[in-house]
């Protein structure tokens, strides 16, 4: 995020400001147009040449013509800020905006160049100003990731996700984007546990961060102790009942787990009826020990309380296929797979469902994208074990997907 972005990062940024159509020179004479039009042209050449002195020498001299000229005064500011030179860029970027406030992109270069001069107050004000009106992508992205700067340099964490939240919408694979994401989000969770461990260290939430603590390390068993503290302090706890239900699942050690884990589920729903996850999981347990139609009751209930929830939707076509309604079951599963392009086990079902509907290229295909995912999650897992720990709850109630 640092600096002025070099120009490979930036080449696309002189088609978009070299506007320099005829009309640009619409109220000079018609001689006066045409040798401006040359110069122009010329400076195109120049540009594709890369030999950016000579092109600013042709955009100098259509500003001999018409000192007036938007678009020659931009471009200049363009060339210099390609190649690191902000002050010079400044210079022209702050005639060219004196003359049409309304530039965004040069409003944002502007603010890019403040920031490297070591000026955030204005390049804060020039970037918050211009990155709602900006379109081309390069510079959305490079004007935002700036902005995010300055607003994490400041504390002002929650200014910063805003931006990157615009950000991901706008580019959802880029990893720099994802990355701060990530590490803003990551400083806003210690923030808060920090503030609870001061405010309350032997608290119910408290407890129930270190809980959420030990599953992600593995430890399921810690988890569980964890979670029945603090229920214990406050049995009405939001979500934990949830949570320790997940965990009672992940516990390999747990001889009664489904028994367990299935009166945390219910007691989650009871504290609200609306928890459609908590539906989920206990429809699971229910299908598990066959009883599909009370299965089928709360998959549904599920979908009515989130109809995105894509592991009630794989619920139901399960419970569906095993009463024989192939045809229903297997909308549930297009569905889930819209929903969740992701989900390894819902493609394992499709591609059983559709070899049972003798649909065997179908099948294939999807048992193909089903090994694709899992074998993507293998390696993820092996390469960073210490951050991806196994996590056993969807496979405890689902044991016929294979691993």
């Amino acid at each position: 995020m640092r600096g002025i972005p070099s120009a490979s990062n930036f080449v696309a940024l002189l088609l978009l400001l070299l506007l320099l159509s005829p009309c640009s020179f619409a109220q000079t004479s018609p001689a006066k147009q045409r040798e401006m039009q040359l110069h122009a042209a010329r400076a195109r050449r120049a540009l594709d040449a890369k030999n950016p002195e000579l092109a600013i020498r042709e955009f100098q001299a259509i500003l001999e013509l018409d000192p007036r000229d938007v678009d020659a005064r931009a471009n200049i500011g363009v060339v210099h800020f390609l190649h690191g030179r902000c002050a010079e860029a400044s210079e022209h970027f702050r005639k060219a905006l004196e003359l049409q406030p309304s530039l965004w992109k040069v409003q944002a270069m502007l603010g890019l160049c403040e920031k490297s001069s070591g000026r955030p107050d204005k390049a804060q004000a020039l970037l918050e100003k211009s990155f709602p009106h900006l379109q081309d992508l390069k510079l959305q992205t490079h004007a935002g990731m700036a902005l995010v700067e300055l607003h994490y340099q400041r504390g002002n964490l929650e200014q910063a996700l805003s931006v990157l939240d615009t950000l991901r919408k706008l580019d959802p694979a880029n990893l720099d984007v994802l990355y701060v994401s990530y590490r803003i989000h990551s400083d806003l969770a210690v923030q808060a546990r920090e503030s609870i461990a001061l405010l309350a260290p032997d608290s119910a939430r408290m407890h129930q961060i270190l809980a959420q603590h030990l599953i992600n390390e593995g430890d399921a068993k810690g988890a569980v102790a964890q979670y029945r503290e603090a229920l214990r302090i406050n049995p009405q706890l939001p979500g934990a009942h949830f949570e320790l239900g997940e965990a009672i699942l992940q516990d390999a050690s747990s001889e009664h787990a489904q028994d367990d884990a299935q009166k945390e589920f219910a007691a989650a729903l009871a504290l609200n009826p609306n928890d459609a996850k908590a539906e989920c999981k206990l429809a699971g347990i229910l299908a598990l020990r066959g009883d599909m139609d009370a299965a089928l009751q709360h998959y549904t209930r599920a979908v009515e309380l989130n109809s995105r929830e894509s592991e009630a939707q794989i619920g139901i076509a399960k419970a569906l296929t095993a009463t024989g309604q192939h045809g229903k079951a297997l909308e549930h599963l297009l569905a889930a797979v819209r929903m969740d392009p992701g989900n390894a086990g819902a493609h394992y079902r499709l591609s059983q469902l559709y070899r049972e509907l003798g649909r065997p290229s179908e099948a294939a295909q999807e048992l193909a994208t089903f090994k694709e995912l899992r074998e993507a999650r293998a390696r993820i897992r092996s390469a960073y074990p210490q951050v991806y720990k196994e996590a056993g709850s969807s496979q405890t109630l689902n044991p016929d997907i294979p691993q």
